[in-house]
């Protein structure tokens, strides 16, 4: 079987795709490691090895890399809620494996970067920032109804354990913020567990 020449299709898509995902990466450590300001595009492109014109050839400028980074996360979260092993047994140990899940996304890099971007832009973009927190609010609820099919919450309910459950969990994930060492993080994600489905079982 011949190889593909280095004109091919394949081999221009696979090389496409590593610009694209280097991109995405350097913007990612920038923000992670320095915050949203040092996301120039100079400096996304310097740590990526590449130029800005050859940048800007791949996503055409740095907000479409920002929305490549939101998109991103909200994969891995649906990635993250569809693995092997949510669901079965009592209504308390669904809602602990949830929330373990849950506070797993949180402490990733994609969502904490997604957060920051969001605060830092959300002025200028606040159509799209609310498209982002809307589509997130999608995907939970189509989780939870799934996880929990004897929950008797309408929507609007099961909307207000999620937030619920969110603000305890964001909350935490702050807390490193102000302590050197966060003490009894499954005590706390315990008794977030058991709220949750204390929630979910009541009209």
């Amino acid at each position: 079987m011949a190889r593909p020449t280095p004109a091919s299709p394949g081999l221009q898509a696979l090389k496409t795709q590593r610009t694209r995902t280097r991109l995405i990466e350097a913007t990612l450590g920038l923000i992670r490691e320095r915050g949203f300001s040092a996301a120039t595009a100079s400096n996304i492109a310097r740590r990526a090895g590449i130029t800005w014109g050859a940048a800007q050839h791949q996503f055409g400028s740095k907000e479409e890399i920002l929305e490549a980074i939101l998109a991103l996360a909200y994969r891995r979260y649906l990635e993250a809620m569809a693995a092997p092993g949510l669901g079965g047994g009592s209504r308390r140990r669904r809602a602990r494996e949830l929330v373990d899940r849950m506070w797993r996304h949180y402490q990733g890099d994609h969502y904490r970067v997604s957060l920051e971007i969001l605060r830092a832009t959300r002025g200028a973009r606040a159509h799209r920032a609310r498209a982002w927190e809307q589509r997130q609010g999608r995907a939970h609820l189509r989780v939870v109804r799934h996880l929990f099919p004897d929950s008797p919450l309408t929507d609007a309910r099961l909307r207000e354990a999620l937030t619920f459950t969110h603000c305890c969990l964001a909350g935490l994930s702050m807390e490193p913020v102000f302590e050197v060492r966060v003490r009894h993080i499954d005590r706390h994600l315990n008794r977030i567990a058991s709220m949750l489905a204390d929630m979910l079982g009541h009209r």
